[in-house]
């Protein structure tokens, strides 16, 4: 442990600070929808927008990050993501629905950095051997965002600049952002890779990269995770809303859900090594399944909680073994254009799924949101099964 790369640990440390906005939004997001919108089936734009402005800024963080560097990217996003969150609390304030709604596209922005940060411990790594760790570790941190996210809304009461409790939320997370940006600036180690095209040989065209079963596996299992926890998790707020639980009990249940999502990131290194990435999506895929099953037993508090632990455990089986394939399908020097395209991927049905999770809820109700999430998941455990007996990969051995 040791060896392992110092802006992967400081990368963990920072993320309560900057993921917090993720875990706020969709804690709040719907819920301040639903205020300030009278048409019900719209309550979970501002989600949706947060989602979509992470998809928009995917492919532009990755040209500024080439040209700039991670670093100073990171550090510049986080600062101005503080900016924005001052602004949708005088939105929320003014009650602007519209305006809240542009903040949460404009505070997505800064989430597609965020989502970065694991490249970027990918990329300090000495050894290819490293990535299932610092990948782990990078996420580890969202366990304190899991937490801090919804807290906010309690934390916004000791910074009172505005009447609505939900508005000086976002003035709490305009602070921790801020903070993030400053750990930045002190600690981060610039991140310089030399691209050797002697070694790396010529960039493929995207055309070509794209013809490879593993990225199309790498790319679905995030996707995958993304769309499911996306949908399900932005109307359990509201579902449970509607069921008559009081706002605490849905914080518990998404805090828990949030959790749930980075937790298991302490043994998914270990779990790579000795079941092997295929089994590991094998396991993602039931967990996921388990979570219907369970969201389809009853509408108490209980059961909401049981299905969205049962989803975080879930996306992070899946998201880690997405992650993890990814960079077997790339060179050095095509590593910024593939992982766009994989992000950018990934956040485009993220962002389908939240849209579509409020009209699916107010429409047809929660069951139905259960059932049809079993489509995506059935898919990829097809698709790792027709990958893994093609590619006659059954473990990690962490060779390009």
């Amino acid at each position: 442990m040791k060896s392992l790369p110092w802006n992967a640990w400081l990368l963990a440390l920072v993320q309560p600070f900057v993921l917090s906005v993720g875990a706020l939004n969709v804690f709040l997001g719907g819920l301040v929808g639903a205020k300030l919108h009278p048409n019900p089936e719209l309550s979970t734009l501002p989600v949706t927008a947060l989602i979509i402005g992470v998809s928009l800024n995917v492919f532009p963080a990755a040209k500024i990050q080439h040209t700039f560097g991670r670093k100073n990217a990171f550090i510049a996003a986080a600062f101005i993501s503080g900016c924005v969150a001052f602004a949708a609390g005088f939105a929320i304030e003014h009650e602007s629905f519209w305006g809240f709604t542009l903040c949460t596209f404009l505070l997505g922005t800064q989430l597609s950095y965020v989502g970065q940060y694991r490249f970027a411990a990918i990329e300090s790594c000495n050894n290819v051997s490293q990535h299932p760790t610092v990948i782990s570790i990078v996420l580890v941190g969202g366990i304190a965002a899991a937490i801090v996210g919804p807290e906010l809304l309690n934390i916004g009461q000791l910074i009172p600049l505005h009447i609505s409790e939900y508005a000086n939320a976002y003035n709490a997370l305009a602070i921790i952002e801020c903070i993030g940006a400053m750990i930045l600036f002190i600690a981060m180690k610039p991140i310089i890779i030399k691209e050797n095209s002697d070694t790396d040989g010529i960039a493929r065209p995207l055309s070509e990269i794209l013809k490879q079963p593993l990225l199309w596996l790498a790319i679905g299992s995030g996707l995958t995770a993304y769309a499911v926890m996306a949908f399900l998790m932005t109307a359990t707020p509201l579902a449970m809303q509607h069921h008559g639980h009081d706002i605490q009990s849905a914080k518990w249940v998404i805090q828990s859900h949030v959790m749930a999502m980075y937790l298991p990131s302490l043994i998914t290194p270990l779990l790579i090594k000795y079941l092997g990435i295929y089994r590991l999506i094998y396991v993602g895929c039931i967990a996921m399944i388990a979570c219907i099953i369970a969201g389809l037993l009853g509408q108490s508090v209980h059961s909401y909680w049981w299905a969205l632990v049962l989803l975080g455990i879930g996306w992070n089986f899946l998201f880690i073994s997405g992650t993890t394939l990814l960079p077997k399908t790339y060179q050095t020097n095509e590593r910024f254009k593939v992982q766009a395209v994989n992000d950018f991927s990934i956040t485009a049905f993220q962002a389908t799924g939240s849209l579509g999770a409020g009209m699916v809820l107010f429409t047809q109700g929660w069951s139905w949101m259960l059932l049809a999430s079993v489509f995506p998941v059935i898919t990829l455990l097809l698709l790792s099964v027709v990958v893994n007996k093609k590619c006659r990969i059954t473990a990690y051995s962490g060779d390009h």
